[in-house]
This record gives structure tokens, sequence and C-alpha cells, in this order.
């Protein structure tokens, strides 16, 4: 490689994805000057220290937290396919920024007030956590990686609290106030929310001995998948995630279309539909069990859709402790399941949409998070760089334009997958209020690369069941965009704005059918092997890593078993192994005139 240049980058949150870009963009241009800044005071993001609680569970098994190069069950006495509690998760990320020296880079209990544009560059103001009342600081870079992921702004309760005595948080503050939580003092709390958030908190006020009056709405998406840890065979549920297979028995925007496709999806073979019916059939029994018919108060808690194939409002696995919060579910001693909403709150009592009033310490709402990043650019920049707006930002001519590439990308996914052009009647699909986010590859600003200004990414907005690979994988992405490396296929997309918007309505045309509520994010684990695959297609790499890895010839079985191996043996992030020395490798041939 030729020497490096220097360079200031700043990098928003120091999660999963904001620690892997950095060492990633070391590997890359070991040059770069690199400050991390995150509003926690501990590295982790989501993880971090003081947002962990006891009984906390990361919700896949090891070895699904692996990176390529740092191995949870080596680093921390694992076994393989073993539960991780939340203080696990925590003290591999740290590890993981020591091995890495990356500690040294993280300026955390920092918060970022603004950005703004400082010519070809950015200008980022942030002030310390604990010094509200401090003149902000501006921080000067050329490029500006945001990494805050989906979990930074949670959803601002709508209801009036004032009158209401006892306390309410978020979700997000159930670390800091866990004490207070399972204090003596408290003897009711309503949970209000139906994902996995929710099931956390009232597992850890039911097996503290709290009367729990948990709220799910009676329309919208509805509970959580609540899926087995185990199949039964006994093997990991969460092991299935990890093969190939599973991805072609799901539509997926990200597969370039080829016959399997076509039979199993086009619903033009009835041998097709008849396996894909077959395999989601299979599915649905076994998540769901016998699970809702055990008490009238867990059939309350039985998902909308019929079948796991719509996967609305997403899944969560039941671990040993959710396992105890079942159980008492089922024995509606402590907690107490309500289909309905919260209308108000006076005192210490809460009334319900049912009409029911109920004694009430404390609220806690598992309600989500809000659809953008942190409030932290103009408006106007904030359409520019394709992050959610209110629609009256853009111009008219510009939202009658994504009007009619949304509609012509609907027919064209619709007229893919038929399947999807019949969602679930039982399903409220919520109208947005704002634009959805508009990157190409889920990163990248359009306008800004089409003008050759590859100052800023974005990554991380995105949750499926192979986070860890898919951070390294965007992470490298992100970072051969930033300093030019990418092939030349890939650069001339990224210098055509249209290719890249028919792109970017294609995508989330899928979202809007094939997740439905769950919209505008990549909540399924089912298209993350796609959407990895394409990364690496663009990337200039092959995706195929263990066809590319087998010998051929008559050892192979004349490529049988490499094709056996790449479509029914999982992936991990040992698969991985080595993908920048790779890139770079790629780089370095075309700069000799080796690659076209």
């Amino acid at each position: 490689m030729e020497a490096s240049q220097p360079r200031r980058v700043i990098i928003v949150g120091a999660g999963f994805t904001g620690l892997v870009a950095a060492k990633t963009y070391l590997q890359i241009n070991p040059a770069a000057d690199i400050t991390i800044i995150d509003k926690e005071d501990g590295i982790g993001g989501v993880w971090s220290a003081s947002r962990i609680y006891p009984g906390l569970t990361y919700e896949v098994p090891t070895p699904l937290l692996n990176f390529t190069d740092f191995d949870m069950c080596k680093e921390l006495g694992k076994e393989m396919w073993e539960d991780v509690s939340g203080y696990e998760v925590n003290e591999f990320l740290v590890k993981y920024a020591e091995k890495h020296n990356l500690t040294k880079l993280c300026r955390l209990s920092t918060e970022v007030l603004k950005i703004e544009r400082d010519g070809r560059g950015w200008k980022v103001l942030v002030r310390p956590v604990d010094q509200p009342n401090a003149s902000p600081e501006s921080l000067f870079c050329e490029k500006l990686i945001m990494a805050t992921g989906i979990t930074s702004v949670p959803r601002t309760p709508h209801w009036d609290m004032t009158k209401f005595d006892g306390f309410h948080f978020h979700a997000k503050q159930m670390g800091k106030r866990h004490k207070e939580l399972v204090s003596e003092d408290v003897k009711n709390v309503t949970i209000i929310g139906g994902h996995k958030s929710a099931l956390e908190a009232v597992g850890t006020c039911a097996q503290a001995g709290k009367s729990v009056e948990w709220l799910v709405k009676a329309d919208g998406g509805g509970p959580t998948w609540l899926m087995p840890a185990k199949n039964p065979n006994g093997s990991s549920l969460a092991k299935m995630s990890t093969v190939r297979m599973m991805a072609a028995l799901s539509p997926s925007v990200y597969r370039k279309p080829n016959w399997l496709d076509r039979f199993l999806h086009s619903q033009r073979w009835w041998l097709g539909n008849w396996l894909l019916t077959s395999f989601w059939t299979f599915m649905t029994k076994t998540i769901k069990g016998d699970r809702y018919n055990k008490s009238p108060n867990m059939k309350k808690l039985e998902p909308h859709p019929k079948s796991m194939f719509w996967f609305v409002p997403g899944g969560t696995i039941v671990h040993d402790r959710d396992a105890e919060t079942i159980r008492l579910i089922d024995e509606e001693k402590f907690v107490h399941v309500n289909r309905a909403e919260l209308v108000s709150a006076q005192g210490r009592t809460v009334t319900l949409s049912s009409g029911k009033t109920i004694p009430c310490d404390g609220i806690i709402f598992c309600i989500g998070w809000e659809l953008s990043i942190p409030p932290l650019f103009p408006p106007p920049l904030a359409n520019d760089l394709g992050l959610p707006v209110d629609f009256s930002i853009p111009s008219t001519q510009e939202n009658e334009y994504w009007e009619a590439l949304d509609t012509t990308s609907e027919s064209d996914v619709l007229a893919r997958y038929p399947i999807l052009r019949n969602p679930p009647s039982e399903i409220h699909v919520p109208k947005s209020t704002l634009t959805p986010y508009r990157h190409f590859r889920s990163m990248i600003p359009p306008k800004l690369a089409a003008r050759n200004d590859n100052s800023l990414v974005f990554i991380g907005n995105w949750a499926n069941g192979r986070v860890q690979i898919t951070a390294e994988l965007a992470s490298l992405y992100a970072i051969a965009y930033l300093e030019n490396l990418m092939p030349p296929s890939t650069q001339a997309l990224l210098s055509d704005e249209e290719a890249m918007n028919r792109d970017i309505a294609h995508v989330d045309a899928f979202r809007r059918k094939r997740y439905l509520n769950c919209f505008p994010f990549r909540i399924s684990i089912f298209d993350t092997p796609e959407f990895d695959d394409a990364l690496m297609r663009d990337l200039g790499l092959r995706a195929d890593r263990k066809r590319m890895r087998m010998r051929g010839g008559w050892r192979d079985c004349w490529v049988l078993k490499a094709w056996c191996r790449e479509w029914f043996e999982g992936y991990f992030a040992s698969d991985y192994a080595g993908i920048v020395e790779e890139f770079l490798e790629g780089v370095e041939r075309r700069k000799e005139g080796k690659v076209l």
C-alpha cells in the first residue's frame, strides 16, 4: 500500500459498530486520527455498564457474538451455544477495545449537541454530560462516521404524567434505576409494550415479587414472538439463522434473481409453493408449540399473524430467566396481561382503556425508539443526508419524485414476490409521518456520494441476527467508501444518484411490504445473509466463503461437497476472517493493473 494519508476522523457511538469501525479504519489507514464520542460513561453503547442490570441476557448465544479476530468462548471461557449475560457482553466489548487500543480514542460521557458542515468536512459541537451549562466545544473532522444505531432516542410517552405521584421511565433507564425498581417500597408496577424489553422488565419486577400489570395494545403489531432457545432435537434455534438455505426460504430484496428464487417464491410451481408453505407451517408450530395455550393470561400474548413467515413485530428467544417469567405469567399471581392501553395516570393509580383502574407505584415505558438518529443536523441538511424528516422539508418536486419511484418499486417487488400482496389483515400498518431513511446500502447518502463528497456515512441502522458479522462487513464497506478504495464498478454506481435512488426505493418498498409495521428498520434475521453478500460483492470479495476454501476436483466430489457446505453449514465470524487484508490485496492488484 502507498503511505497512509493522515485524516481527522470522528466516530459517534462506542457500541459494537462504532468500535469495529475504529478498528477497521486503523487497519486500512493507520495514520487516521480517530476520536470516538459517546454519551454513556463506558464502552458498549446499549451494552455499556450503566445500562446493564441483573438478569439481562443477550438475544443470541455464543458463538454468534464473535468477531472475526475475537472469540467470546476463548476470551470469557464460555461454552458453545451458551447464553450470554449483559455483564459478559460488556466485558467482551471492553476487552475487544483494549486489544485493539481503542479505549484511548474514546471521549465518553460526552454529548453531541449539533453537527454542521465545515467546508468539505464537519464541525461537531460537544459538551460533557455532567456540565449541561458549559459552552459547547467544536471538534473538526474530514471524515464523520455516525454509529448511533437504532436505539439512541427513546420514544417519548404521549401520556400526561404531571398528576402521577409514582416514578416513570423508559426501558433505556432500567440499568440505572434497577435498585429503585426492586426496592421494598415498590409493590405495583405497570409495564407498557409488547417486545423484548417489556418481557425483560416484567421478569425483573415479577421475580422480585412485585405485582405487574402488563399492557399490550389490542391493535398494532401485537406481542413479539416468544421463540424457544432449543429446537426439538436439542440444538440451538439460533443456529438455524446461520444457514444460508434459511435465507433462500424467505423473500429478499438483496438477492439476485435466480432459478431457486423463482421456484420457491414466484407461485408458478405447485411444488415450490408446497415446500415453502410446509416449511413456514413447520416453523410456526415449532416456535409456538403449546406455549400460548397453557393459560388464559398467556393466550393474550399470542402473536397476531397466524404464520411466522410475517415475523411481525419480531421475536425474542426465551432464555432460562424468561422461562421463569412465563411460568409466572401462566400462574397469574404476580403478572396480569391486559390487551388495553393506558388512558391516564393520577396519584398512585392508572386507568386503562378497558375501564379498569389499578394501583401503581411506577410505570416503565417499553415503547421502543424514535425513527431517526438524534436530531443533530438542521432539517434541510438532514434531508440532503437521507435522514427521516417531516414531509414538509423536501420540496414538492422531490416528494413527487420519490412517490413515483416508490410506486414503481412496489409494483416490481410484488411482481417478484406475490405472497407479499396479501399481508395478514389483523396487522395494523401505521402510516409514517416522516420520510424514510434514504441511504444506499443503508449507509451512504446518495446526494453526497453523487457529488463525490465521501465525507460521511451512517452505520448500524439495522437490527438482525448477525450483528457482529454485519458490523465488520459494513465497517469495511463504509471505510472503503470514505477512503476512495472501492472497485471501479462500485465507484461508478456510487457516482450515479439516480441508480442509487432506484435501489433505495426498491429496498424501502420491500421493507414496507415484508415487515409491515416494523418498517423502516431491517428487523428480520431472514435476509441478513443476502444483505451481507451484497456488501461483499460491492467490495469485490467473494461471498461464498465456504465454497472458495474447498479444494475442488474429485476430493470435493466434483463440487458437490462444496455446494452442500455452502448451503447447509452454518456461517460464523470465522468464515470472514482476513477480509480486510483480502480487500487490501485487491486494491493493490487494481493499482498494478492486474484486475479490471
